[in-house]
């Protein structure tokens, strides 16, 4: 499963839907302009990199674009966290 987010920026961001610590579901996360908060006890990851920054197993990151007909691609080969 892969959680997609736009930020205000409009930068299309996509990373693995469930936190790594509980299993939380990352789509119903907070975000900003670089992280996502995850819902259950308030991991903060990088929507870049998928880095924590509170400690836990990165997320994966998926390279996503949006093509000429306005569909949105996700590549579903992983990123490593960066």
């Amino acid at each position: 499963m892969v959680a997609v987010f736009r930020l205000h920026n409009g930068a299309i961001r996509a990373v693995s839907a469930v936190c790594p610590h509980a299993g939380g579901p990352i789509a119903d996360g907070l975000i900003d302009d670089d992280v996502v908060i995850c819902p259950l006890h308030q991991h903060i990851f990088d929507l870049a990199t998928g880095c924590s920054k509170t400690g836990q197993p990165p997320l994966r990151v998926y390279d996503v674009r949006v093509d000429d007909d306005g569909d949105l691609i996700v590549h579903t080969g992983a990123l490593e966290a960066r």
